[in-house]
């Protein structure tokens, strides 16, 4: 399924959910860990166990959800420069 930038009814009817625990590619097909959760209109990307690097997302950075992969509208680099945190960020930390 894929998913569109635009407000359509296939984004409406998406259930996020089905993302979570799903791995993540970049643009340039980098695997950049797993998404950890889901939160407002966000979701978060986590790599690593140890020394964890976390990523925090809008959803409309998402281009595609097939095939039990996502993958996202930018690169590695972009990710890391734009959004890499040290903590997921849930309920504002």
């Amino acid at each position: 399924m894929q998913i569109n930038v635009l407000m359509n009814s296939d984004e409406r009817d998406f259930d996020w959910g089905k993302i979570i625990t799903e791995p993540v590619y970049t643009s340039d097909d980098k695997h950049v860990g797993h998404v950890d959760g889901l939160e407002n209109d966000q979701f978060v990307v986590k790599d690593k166990i140890i020394h964890a690097r976390y990523y925090r997302l809008d959803r409309e950075l998402l281009e595609e959800y097939q095939d039990g992969k996502v993958k996202l509208k930018i690169t590695e680099q972009e990710l890391n420069s734009k959004y890499k945190r040290e903590r997921p960020g849930y309920f504002g930390q």
